[in-house]
């Protein structure tokens, strides 16, 4: 009677740790079955230029990582709403620089909080605003919060083409510490061959932004951590001009980010984003593409669903 009690216990405690040790994959596995979002595609369709870059695998993919994301990760609004959009542009800020990574999550991202404004002031003795503030990542024991202003969040996707988006900023810096250090050498990404050439190339820029003589933004002259979170925005917004003006730069950048956006960057961004889009009509034709009306397709099954 106690030899089968222990079997039953070990059986017991077994099942238990397999259950406890495949929580997440089962999480994930569910959510892959779950469809998107009818109201965040429409978002991704009026807001994001790089979902437009994309064929129809590469978008259903991009739905696919974008929902795991907003799945496991916490976005929490300080004094401001969280809605479909914030999340939706958070999580695009997420995947756009690791979409052309197989195997790759943000382990080391505890949180990220949202503010209605910009996160710093700093002034003048006039109290005039001399600079904002509106990113920033801060480390907390082993964790990392990215720290968003909204308005910029949102002015980063009304431009597909300014070479400026904080989030896309943020989520670089995150990719940069994922070897331990925010030093603007993402080890972790980049072979080990190419990481002396990639920081003697970055240096260079550095001295030409400093003396004025580049149109990389000032503001990667700062220092290198800044320097590689600038030029990922300016990868992923005008990759022609960059492949153009600074051909080594971007040939090292597809190698980190196993990308090459100059070959699908031939769109006029400014027809197909409607950035401030009204919210989608119940008589409007449905995004999914099925020819019906939203309010007899997916906002049946939305209804359903809740």
């Amino acid at each position: 009677m106690g030899y089968v009690f222990f079997v039953a216990l070990v059986l017991g405690l077994s099942f238990i740790f397999y259950r406890w040790a495949t929580r997440r994959e089962r999480r994930r596995r569910a959510v892959s079955k779950q469809e998107f979002p009818v109201e965040w595609r429409k978002i991704l369709t009026d807001r994001v230029g790089f979902y437009h870059t994309l064929d129809e695998e590469g978008k259903t993919r991009f739905e696919k990582k974008l929902q795991l994301f907003l799945a496991e990760k916490r976005i929490t609004g300080i004094q401001t709403e969280v809605d479909d959009l914030t999340k939706v542009l958070v999580g695009a800020s997420a995947i756009i620089p690791i979409f052309g990574f197989s195997e790759w999550e943000y382990y080391n991202l505890g949180e990220v909080l949202v503010f209605p404004g910009s996160i710093k002031r700093y002034e003048n003795d006039k109290k005039e605003v001399v600079s904002e503030v509106l990113g920033r990542v801060n480390p907390f024991q082993n964790d990392h919060y990215v720290t968003l202003s909204k308005p910029a969040l949102e002015r980063g996707f009304n431009d597909m083409q300014d070479r400026q988006n904080v989030g896309i900023h943020e989520f670089a810096h995150l990719l940069d510490q994922a070897d331990g250090e925010v030093d603007g050498i993402p080890k972790a990404h980049l072979p080990e061959e190419l990481v002396r050439p990639w920081q003697e190339l970055m240096l260079r820029k550095i001295k030409s932004i400093n003396t004025g003589e580049s149109d990389i933004n000032s503001y990667g002259g700062t220092s290198e951590a800044e320097f590689f979170a600038v030029v990922t925005e300016y990868f992923f917004e005008k990759p022609g001009q960059l492949a153009e003006n600074h051909p080594k730069l971007y040939d090292l950048l597809t190698k980190i980010f196993h990308q090459s956006p100059r070959k699908r960057f031939r769109l006029n961004f400014r027809e197909l984003l409607n950035p401030y889009g009204k919210r989608l009509g119940r008589n409007e034709p449905c995004p999914c593409g099925s020819g019906e009306k939203y309010k007899n397709c997916c906002w049946q099954k939305r209804g359903a669903a809740a």
